[in-house]
């Protein structure tokens, strides 16, 4: 590819972009040459009061909030994002809804700038490579346990866009891998 791959994860206060706040990010950036760096922040909730208790728990904000005390705004850090993930094709699973999410949040928080509109998903290679393969659910969550990966800071941004990452590298015009548990 000619362009670099961002992938990307975020955390969020619920599912409604509309309502819920992007509280952390992690992107990988993977150059056409195979370099990667890696962007991570947390970013500071404004109406923690309208966020999912779900959401809360799933994502680990509620084991603790004391993480996010001294986390910057989206609004501060909104710019950073947009000029880590410029030119780039975003990578994600189920990336739709981070991007969504992403956009509503960057523009409530008046950033101006574009997210790239260019997409892969990985739920579509999942679907192509593993359901063949007896996988029965696209969720992250559920490749892991397929894959015999580790869950281990599962629904963070971090391990979440490393999981990706790992999932983009081994499905990726691969054919019909022969996938190795484990």
């Amino acid at each position: 590819m000619n362009r670099p791959l961002c992938f990307i994860d975020t955390e969020t206060t619920g599912l409604d972009p509309a309502i819920a706040e992007v509280i952390e990010v992690a992107i990988t950036r993977r150059e056409p040459d195979g370099q990667e760096s890696h962007y991570y922040t947390l970013v500071a909730p404004e109406r923690i009061e309208d966020a999912s208790p779900k959401a809360l728990e799933l994502n680990g904000y509620n084991n603790d909030p004391s993480r996010w005390e001294n986390a910057p705004s989206l609004k501060e850090v909104g710019p950073t994002i947009l000029a880590f993930l410029e030119g780039g094709i975003l990578v994600g699973h189920n990336v739709s809804f981070d991007e969504r999410m992403l956009a509503e949040n960057l523009k409530r928080a008046e950033v101006a700038g574009r997210i790239p509109y260019h997409k892969i998903d990985t739920v579509t290679l999942v679907y192509e490579h593993l359901f063949a393969q007896g996988l029965e659910w696209a969720s992250l969550d559920a490749v892991r346990r397929f894959l015999g990966w580790s869950t281990t800071g599962a629904h963070t941004a971090q391990q979440d866009v490393a999981d990706t990452v790992r999932l983009f590298d081994l499905l990726w015009r691969s054919g019909t891998p022969s996938i190795s548990k484990g």
